[in-house]
């Protein structure tokens, strides 16, 4: 089974507050930092290549920024929940562009039983670089993490409501590294029973972590 990543880069949200975010030249600039030092170190390993989405009006200089990553490319996309569709032998994963992934988050989807259309996850890693706290974090709702057989759009239904669906399933394990910054829009401060315990930091290194994972 063959896999690509998708990630919503700079498209215009459905928020009036937060509208035209993607077009911040500061804005974009700061979600290049954060792809570079999360997004990148746990996908490239892998050898999966990366679809990030952005609005019409900043593609090509998201494009340009990143040429010297041969295995990401940038396409146009204006509408939130637009998102982007494969051929039916392509597994589509939707990762955010700040976050990381697992490196055997492939292989487990892959081992996944057929019936299951969607993978969901409900556990996560949270990690803030400023003060260097790892949390495990237990989710109601699906996480912004998941797998989408037969090149399905991953987009099309917001992750919250995803479980809904028949054809989904939770996958058991900890494949998210959410990472907390200042830019996030629902980062928030989470109520303690969310929170199992903290993690300890060499877990980070199974997300590209390795330097995070050593101090």
């Amino acid at each position: 089974m063959r896999h690509l990543v998708v990630t919503r880069f700079a498209v215009p949200r459905n928020e009036p507050d937060t509208l035209d975010w993607y077009r911040d030249p500061a804005w974009i600039e700061r979600r290049l930092e954060l792809f570079r030092h999360f997004f990148v170190p746990s996908v490239q390993p892998t050898g999966v290549p990366a679809v990030l989405l952005c609005g019409s009006a900043v593609a090509d200089r998201v494009a340009q920024r990143l040429s010297d990553l041969p295995w990401v490319r940038v396409e146009v996309q204006d509408d939130w929940h637009g998102g982007w569709t494969a051929e039916p032998d392509v597994t589509l994963t939707r990762l955010d562009s700040d976050d990381a992934v697992h490196a055997g988050w492939f292989d487990a989807v892959d081992r996944a039983p057929a019936s299951a259309q969607i993978l969901l996850v409900r556990e996560q890693l949270r990690f803030e670089p400023t003060s260097g706290r790892l949390h495990r974090l237990r989710r109601r709702e699906p996480g912004p993490l998941a797998a989408f057989r037969g090149g399905v759009n991953p987009y099309s239904v917001d992750h919250r409501h995803l479980a809904a669906r028949p054809d989904a399933q939770v996958l058991p394990g900890t494949w998210l590294l959410q990472i907390v910054h200042g830019g996030n829009v629902k980062n928030r401060r989470l109520k303690a029973w969310r929170f199992d315990r903290r993690a300890p930091r060499a877990e980070l290194a199974a997300f590209g972590q390795e330097a995070a994972a050593r101090s």
